[in-house]
């Protein structure tokens, strides 16, 4: 099921409170004059009305005299903020692939917002639209998400990479602002669109970070989470761990930051499961080491490194603690 139109994800705030503050702004006194004073804003999940993201945002640039309070938002960003759908844009081949991931994506997780590409043989425009009625102004959370676009596409296809343009269909803005350091380029305002043009060859460079073994798991465990936005927060996790096991880089630190959360949220909201991160790290560990050592025929260090163990003996001291017999032995008795 989608968010509803009205409502966002409060992941949209992300790096608000530091914007504010590096302003001068009291970022909770301006939460509350909206009636966002009790939003915890570590908890991306939280589902918030539209109007009042859109308020608050207006009122912190006006109140610290900015054009650029959105873009500021954005230049906080990385791409381990989109959580799993990030992860797996990491390893499609081309740029092309991921923006089309990404279109995917938001209109499975949400009526509010789309990602449209368009190309032809000269160029080709990545816009987006934001669908809902406002009476007000709209400027900051515009330039907040083609901000946040345009820092994803750069994580993905290098710090070299630029768009051929840059585009706002609101008028330019009336004092100084960081718009060129950020795009690198002079945006376009009063435009026909809101978003960015891209050269095709762009689109099609490889990105340097797709590995094709890894891409196989990935896609192969994470696409059910794409594609499933209901899916609860365990069962995302164990998503993950099914995935980043094997790089032996399987923390609950990386995986909150997978999730665009940060630790204590993350397993606060495992907690509200009945579980936590080690139980199904263990979980996930028990069920594979059964399926390679049974079932694939694997050797007990080819398992030990999928396990994301550092070592042969620190995975046959926690087989025996799981299975109370060594891994040699278990498998004779299979």
């Amino acid at each position: 099921m989608a968010i509803p139109a009205n409502l966002l994800r409060a992941a949209i705030l992300t790096g608000y409170a530091e914007v504010a503050q590096s302003l001068g702004l009291d970022p909770y006194r301006v939460m509350k004059s909206v009636g966002l004073h009790r939003l915890d804003l570590s908890d991306a999940d939280t589902l918030i009305p539209v109007a009042a993201v859109l308020e608050l945002l207006e009122r912190s640039a006006a109140a610290a005299n900015v054009d650029d309070f959105g873009l500021r938002m954005a230049a906080r960003r990385s791409l381990a903020h989109l959580g799993p759908v990030g992860l797996v844009a990491r390893e499609e081949p081309t740029l092309r692939d991921a923006i089309r991931l990404f279109e995917r994506h938001f209109r499975l997780r949400t009526e509010m917002l789309i990602l449209n590409l368009e190309e032809d043989d000269d160029v080709a425009s990545l816009a987006v639209r934001i669908m809902f009625a406002t009476r007000g102004s709209t400027r900051q959370v515009i330039e907040l998400i083609v901000g946040i676009v345009f820092r994803t596409l750069k994580a993905l296809a290098g710090d070299k990479w630029g768009p051929e343009s840059v585009h706002f269909s609101h008028p330019p803005p009336l004092r100084r602002t960081t718009h060129g350091t950020f795009f690198r380029c002079r945006p376009h305002f009063a435009s026909t669109f809101d978003g960015l043009l891209l050269r095709p060859r762009d689109l099609s460079a490889p990105i340097a970070t797709a590995d094709p073994v890894m891409a196989h798991y990935v896609r192969r465990y994470l696409e059910e989470v794409i594609t499933q936005p209901t899916i609860m927060i365990d069962a995302t996790v164990r998503q993950l761990v099914f995935t980043l096991l094997p790089s032996g880089r399987c923390t609950s630190e990386l995986l909150a930051g997978h999730l665009g959360i940060d630790r204590r949220t993350l397993s606060r909201r495992l907690a509200a499961r009945g579980t936590s991160f080690s139980e199904i790290q263990n979980g996930v560990r028990i069920e594979l080491a059964q399926r390679h050592i049974k079932t694939e025929g694997r050797t007990l260090a080819e398992t030990s490194h999928l396990l994301g163990f550092t070592g042969l003996p620190a995975f046959s001291r926690w087989f025996r603690v799981q299975f109370g017999k060594s891994a040699s032995e278990w498998r004779k008795s299979r």
